[in-house]
């Protein structure tokens, strides 16, 4: 194996859960990570890093192209043969058909199955795709800098703080990047100073936009201080230049941090939240709730899971969703069951899940607010007079997965299906090995495109009692 900045040839074998090619060098069973390749490619790549058992690559040179390469549409992609400022570190997996990027989402979640679960025995069915591959993110947060003396707004180049300005980006709406463009050009006629990462300094550090499907959006500016110069020609310039633009907002984050948001949110102009419609269901959240950033395949994923659960005509006394946000899967739901009870940290987001459920006229429904781990007696309070094998649940956990003292709860007799919805496959593996210490068994796993143009997979499992 060769040094740093030494040049080897691999071939790609397969795509990596964390979005590389995984490659084998030629003449070596060396293992080595190469971002933006494909399977089959050979490519000429540069060693950046060393590691035991593996080494980190980029690739220079693409020899002979693996059957699903395509030519990235954005010309900030980190293709091989781009670097620098101009390369964005977004949209990972462009460079792959849709077709391919399906194939490998559904390699990587059979992979984390039996490497970290240790799972074998379950089919991983088709990757459900996205009824939209581009254009369908409904929230972006975008950073904003200074580079040649004008105001930059765009995402970072890969593995650093430099910023790839963008006067386009394929994976957003055309909505989201006016209002991200005409943000920056005010930017630079106010003379607001934007943020620099290395001396934190700076005015504007991030500008967040939620879009709906009815074409309307909010526009939240991250400060780093309370201060707001030119506050009202601002709000008068940007209405007249996107008058989609139904609200605005700000957040201020004070700390030199990695983290985006701050805990301070204020109303500038307009409404602080916007509804979302998916499927039947009406849906208002404020800017800090969590929505699936992909509207019309988080349709899809509902359906599944509700066609999961319910499939066969079954009916449960209680469904419980824990980690239900603003209350979408909870509210999916209560048709089907007779009594719904949703869990959730973000008070913002119980006050929300409770105004939903109003605002679809859903009776059947109520919502507690506390982190699941904490809330677990209300949890046994719900399902102790539940009788046994007729309740279900569903866990749309964050990425870290659920914690061993919820997977344990979830040994109540009254449950009898489960449902799990994950962004990690990781974390799901595990999860899964657990579960089934605890007497369930994996009876359905689909993947689910929620993010095409990346590496990240959505799932949707079904658990039965062993």
């Amino acid at each position: 194996m060769s040094e740093p900045g030494g040049t080897i040839e691999v071939r790609v074998e397969r795509m990596a859960p964390e979005g590389q090619g995984l490659a084998r060098a030629e003449g070596s069973g060396r293992v080595v990570f190469v971002p933006c390749a494909a399977p089959g490619d050979r490519l000429r790549v540069v060693v950046e890093s060393v590691q035991k058992g593996y080494a980190l690559a980029r690739a220079e040179e693409v020899l002979e192209p693996g059957p699903d390469r395509v030519e990235p549409s954005c010309p900030l992609h980190a293709a091989a043969g781009r670097s620098g400022r101009e390369t964005c570190g977004g949209c990972g997996w462009q460079h792959l058909s849709l077709a391919g990027q399906l194939a490998a989402k559904r390699s990587i979640v059979e992979d984390c199955l039996r490497r970290i679960g240790r799972i074998q025995d379950v089919p991983v069915e088709e990757t459900l795709p996205s009824p939209r591959p581009t254009r369908y993110r409904n929230k972006v947060l975008v950073p904003f800098g200074r580079a040649a003396g004008r105001p930059v707004a765009g995402f970072y180049a890969p593995g650093s703080h430099r910023i790839a300005d963008f006067q386009d980006c394929l994976v957003q709406p055309e909505l989201s990047v006016r209002v991200v463009l005409e943000v920056k050009r005010l930017c630079g006629e106010l003379g607001w100073e934007p943020y620099d990462v290395s001396s934190h300094s700076g005015w504007l550090r991030h500008l967040f936009v939620r879009t709906s499907e009815e074409g309307r959006a909010l526009a939240a500016l991250v400060t780093l201080d309370p201060s707001f110069p030119k506050r009202d020609q601002f709000v008068a310039a940007l209405r007249a230049a996107v008058p989609e633009v139904c609200g605005v907002l700000r957040n201020i984050q004070p700390h030199r941090t990695s983290v985006v948001l701050g805990r301070e949110w204020e109303p500038v102009w307009g409404e602080t939240e916007l509804e979302e419609r998916v499927g039947s269901l009406r849906l208002r959240a404020g800017p800090e709730a969590f929505l699936q950033v992909n509207t019309p395949a988080s349709e899809a994923l509902y359906g599944l899971v509700s066609e999961m659960l319910f499939g066969d005509g079954w009916r449960p006394a209680l469904a419980v969703d824990l980690y239900c946000g603003v209350g979408s899967i909870a509210l999916w739901l209560a048709s089907r069951a007779d009594e719904v009870l949703g869990i959730e940290e973000n008070r913002r987001a119980v006050e929300d899940a409770r105004r939903n459920a109003a605002l679809n006229g859903v009776q059947n429904a109520r919502f507690a607010a506390g982190r699941v781990e904490t809330a677990l007696g209300t949890l046994r309070a719900a399902l102790g007079p539940t009788a046994a094998g007729t309740a279900c649940v569903v866990l749309d956990p964050p990425r870290a997965g659920c914690s061993i003292p919820v997977l344990k709860a979830l040994r109540d007799p009254a449950l009898a299906r489960l449902a799990y919805v994950s962004c990690n496959p990781a974390t799901f593996a595990r999860d899964a090995s657990r579960l089934a210490k605890s007497g369930w068994k994996l009876a359905r796993l689909k993947p689910v495109d929620m993010f095409p143009q990346t590496s990240h997979v959505e799932i949707a499992a079904l658990f039965l009692r062993g």
